[in-house]
């Protein structure tokens, strides 16, 4: 027999009005979602470039290859293969969620990805990571 344990990840966020006023105040834990984790990325990425960092020493851009993955082994998982900008629209429904930037793949792991995406260019990046 096999135990799961689960590690609840929770966003604990002050809210705007308390962060000007410098209270220590917290808004009520919630989950962070895939769009939340993206949108975050996306903003790194465009200070990056803001701060005039090289293109070439950001290797994390709007095109990297993404997985977003909710409920995994349950009967409601969701499974979505996208761009970083991109998956900020993928609707993975509730909680718990897990943002995947892989890496360097195996070409089987390129074929699954492919299975979990209906985005063409998506589709025509995987392709290219084969060569």
């Amino acid at each position: 027999m096999h135990s799961l344990c689960l590690l609840d990840i929770k966003v604990k966020e002050q809210s705007i009005e308390n962060l000007m006023k410098g209270r220590k105040i917290f808004e009520p834990p919630r989950y962070m979602s895939v769009k939340q984790a993206a949108e975050q990325l996306l903003e790194i990425v465009d200070n990056r470039r803001s701060q005039n960092v090289p293109e070439a020493d950001i290797r994390l851009n709007e095109d990297s290859i993404c997985v977003g993955v909710a409920r995994v082994g349950a009967e409601t998982q969701t499974i979505c293969t996208s761009t970083l900008k991109s998956i900020v629209s993928c609707d993975l429904g509730g909680p718990l969620h897990s943002l995947v930037i892989p890496g360097q793949m195996h070409p089987l792991e390129l074929d699954m990805l492919k299975l979990f995406t209906t985005d063409q260019c998506v589709i025509d990046i995987l392709n290219k990571l084969y060569t």
